[in-house]
């Protein structure tokens, strides 16, 4: 029969257990007479009632310190009659009508409970079963000081919670704030990239429509290369066949100024034929005027003489002519065959450049091709 009082919890929270509480540990067997369980209570005035257990350490009842002072001291004869007697007589008759809670009962449940009790029986200690056979008393002022602890606790909490609750909101309006200027921000945004697609529209339709033009264009330059294609084919033939007959004629031109060339060699050597013969015609004519000066006699000789030196004049003046022709016609001669020449070399320019004219042409075929496909 000791008595031990758990130290109190010095925060108190809305999830207090009962357990958690300053607890009265007195119990008695139910075999303990009346007499010691009084001494006990008039030896600690704090005890305000005790725990009856029977033979198997069951819960019997609990009486209070009030009822077993009425009944052993302000009963005429209760001490003498009860004092020997065990103290379960006196549970049969006043250790019923107690309330049991459990240990991990809530301090708010608990002093509900306790408060709804008679009006009579509502200051009574509360039992408490901490755990398998082990009971222990609750004081109603405890209980009492542990709900306005709680009560404070609570409000307390519910003070920080409204606190929190501030500052939540406030930050709740400071991202409201944000937020419209987020929906702002993300308006103009929108309104940007409408704008932005409906210039990208645009261009994308202007791109289109520069496809088609190119579309056909190259259409249109494709049937171009193909009418070029042929009609280039046929221009570089007779090109090239107009180009080779140029080049034979300017041979041919060039064979003949070397044929002329030599008949003039020849045309000069019989000049220098003629040009010796005529030399030696004067020589006879002024050997022949010679004799007949020494003969004496001028007469038809002297004539004939004369005009030997008339016809020997004419064929050197002849011979002259014939050889300042000669001379001009070879000059002239050599200018054409100069001239030939460097037509030959402009002929042999145009047909290289025709060739690669028709290289290029057949490139651009075969790129126009390519784009077609």
């Amino acid at each position: 029969m000791t008595t031990l009082t758990n130290p109190p919890t010095p925060t108190l929270s809305i999830h207090t257990k009962l357990r958690d509480l300053a607890l009265v540990d007195f119990q008695v067997g139910e075999s303990t007479p009346c007499e010691n369980v009084v001494r006990r209570l008039e030896d600690d005035p704090t005890l305000s009632g005790v725990v009856v257990l029977d033979g198997q350490s069951q819960l019997r009842g609990m009486l209070t310190r009030r009822a077993i002072l009425e009944w052993m001291l302000s009963k005429p004869y209760g001490l003498e009659v009860f004092s020997k007697r065990p103290i379960s007589s006196l549970a049969e008759f006043q250790g019923q009508g107690f309330l049991l809670l459990p240990g991990d009962c809530d301090v708010i449940e608990a002093a509900s409970q306790a408060f709804r009790r008679p009006q009579e029986t509502i200051y009574d200690p509360v039992v408490v079963e901490v755990g398998p056979q082990d009971y222990r008393l609750l004081d109603v002022p405890v209980l009492l000081v542990a709900q306005s602890q709680v009560h404070l606790a609570t409000q307390r909490k519910l003070e920080e919670q409204q606190e929190e609750m501030k500052r939540i909101l406030a930050e709740l309006e400071q991202e409201k704030n944000r937020s419209l200027q987020y929906a702002r921000d993300l308006e103009r945004q929108k309104a940007e990239i409408l704008s932005q697609n409906i210039a990208l529209e645009q261009e994308r339709r202007r791109a289109q429509q520069r496809s088609e033009e190119l579309v056909r264009l190259n259409a249109r330059l494709i049937q171009i290369s193909s009418v070029l294609s042929e009609k280039s084919k046929s221009t570089f033939a007779a090109t090239f066949a107009g180009v080779e007959a140029v080049r034979r004629l300017f041979q041919e031109i060039a064979d003949s100024n070397q044929e002329l060339s030599r008949e003039l060699k020849e045309i000069n050597t019989i000049v220098d034929v003629i040009v010796e013969v005529a030399g030696y015609i004067r020589l006879l004519s002024f050997n022949a005027a010679v004799e007949a000066n020494r003969s004496g006699g001028g007469g038809g000789f002297g004539a004939i003489a004369q005009e030997i030196r008339k016809l020997a004049g004419r064929t050197t003046e002849a011979s002259n002519r014939i050889r300042g022709l000669a001379d001009r016609i070879q000059r002239q001669s050599q200018a054409t065959l100069q001239s030939a020449q460097a037509s030959a070399e402009v002929v042999q320019s145009l047909y290289q450049q025709a060739q690669s004219a028709q290289v290029a042409l057949e490139e651009l075929q075969a790129l126009l091709e390519q784009a077609r496909i």
